[in-house]
């Protein structure tokens, strides 16, 4: 897998590249659902506490609001449940065995329950939509020129002692000082033409209005001669793409995938918040830190929704990350992105995506026609792992949740945080190196 061959676009990467509880007793465990509700107004507590301090006890009669429905484990039944509401033994039906309710019952309830939470969401958000008309937070269409975005100033004077640590198809890395911050910066330089210069003036204009700790920092963009430079922040840990190519040594935990899935979906909650796609979601676009952060970068195929285009329906972006819909040329909107972390999930269990091993265009052929297949070894991994990878590889993107949405799946609960990162990073480039110094 080391020498493996990767035929995707040569990206830059601003960072040195270019390029589980034991099930209970059927008998004694229950599981009740539906939310508590407390009282505190006018003195009057909740159930629990019907006497408010200083006051007389005061009663009424109201709707129930605690209703409660007990499900246990049942050998018997057909699910391996009793007392399961009817919509949620319709999920459960074909998608998850009786064998695997009676091994993880927890986890099986944890993952339908989020289902049927994201259902209500969808509901509401629709009729939300009707209420107010989806396109009243959009931006309105906005012209804006590369000499806008960029400094007048003279960028060799404000970063020192450049060193070029990697090139591609795109241009040259450049890491060097910053002379106010003392900081280390990655300087990207790239060959400006007819060609470029509006999908680089999009992609300026999108990172310099994009703040936030799992998205690379912009600093400042620059226009020397017939060359952009754009300074932004140094990733010390380099890319995910780097890890992922020493899989033969190296293999991601559950714990490592849900901190990379947690932290991109941070990051993408918050440029779809903005109403923008970033179209290349995949591990060679997602940066690590030293301290094991995780930030999205890249946006060269980036695109702002706006009142007058409230979808895109463009092809860009990588074959073997891309969304059914958007290889269709349909109507598409910031679902994609999920598809796309959905496939960068198959990346990191499997070392790479499905259909590499084909060309593009029969990647894209296989996308649409026979979907993505099913993870190589299904009992490798835990069920909460399988539900939220087929979430984000769900081929109807009305249904596929949204990434707020994701973030409150279960299975982000293995998440721990940057240090083990930090370990699986430091692992795969000493195999790196190490295969580096092989003689031959």
């Amino acid at each position: 897998m080391a020498d493996r061959a990767r035929p995707r676009t040569a990206r830059l990467a601003l960072a040195g590249r270019v390029r589980s509880r034991l099930p209970p007793s059927p008998k004694s465990r229950f599981f009740f659902f539906g939310k508590k509700k407390k009282q505190t107004e006018n003195g009057v507590a909740g159930p629990l506490n019907p006497l408010g301090e200083g006051s007389e006890p005061q009663f009424s009669v109201s709707s129930p609001y605690q209703v409660k429905h007990p499900v246990h484990v049942d050998f018997n039944s057909n699910t391996g449940f009793k007392g399961l509401p009817k919509e949620w033994e319709v999920m459960l039906r074909g998608n998850i065995s009786k064998d695997e309710v009676l091994e993880n019952p927890d986890a099986v309830i944890d993952v339908l329950e989020f289902q049927s939470n994201i259902i209500k969401q969808e509901a509401q958000k629709k009729q939300d939509q009707e209420a107010a008309g989806d396109a009243s937070t959009l931006p309105a269409e906005r012209a804006i020129t590369l000499n806008e975005l960029v400094s007048k100033e003279d960028p060799t004077k404000l970063y020192l002692k450049p060193k070029k640590i990697g090139e591609g198809a795109a241009g040259e890395v450049f890491l060097a000082t910053s002379v106010g911050t003392k900081e280390e910066v990655a300087i990207k330089k790239m060959t400006l033409n007819a060609q470029n210069i509006k999908l680089l003036t999009a992609e300026i204009h999108i990172m310099k209005e994009s703040h936030h700790p799992n998205v690379v920092r912009y600093f400042d963009s620059f226009r020397v001669e017939d060359k952009l430079w754009v300074a932004m922040e140094y990733m010390g840990g380099g890319c995910l793409t780097e890890v992922l190519e020493q899989f033969e040594h190296v293999q991601m935990k559950e714990e490592h995938i849900a901190w990379v899935c947690q932290e991109t979906l941070r990051g993408l909650a918050y440029i779809h918040s903005l109403h923008r796609i970033h179209r290349d979601i995949k591990s060679d676009n997602i940066l690590i830190g030293s301290r094991g952060e995780v930030k999205i970068a890249d946006f060269g195929y980036a695109a702002q929704l706006t009142q007058e285009k409230r979808k895109r329906n463009t092809i860009v972006g990588t074959p073997y990350w891309m969304a059914p819909e958007l290889i269709r040329g349909q109507n598409y909107d910031t679902k994609v992105d999920v598809w796309s972390l959905g496939i960068m999930i198959m990346e990191m269990a499997e070392g790479e995506p499905p259909y590499m091993e084909f060309p593009p265009l029969r990647a894209l052929f296989l996308i649409t026609t026979k979907g993505i297949p099913d993870l190589k070894e299904p009992r490798k991994w835990s069920q909460p792992f399988q539900q939220f990878v087929s979430l984000c590889l769900e081929k109807d993107p009305e249904k596929r949740p949204d990434a707020n949405q994701l973030l409150q799946h279960p299975f982000l609960q293995a998440a721990k945080n940057g240090e083990a990162m930090v370990k699986l990073n430091d692992e795969a480039k000493r195999h790196a190196r190490a295969a580096v110094e092989l003689p031959f």
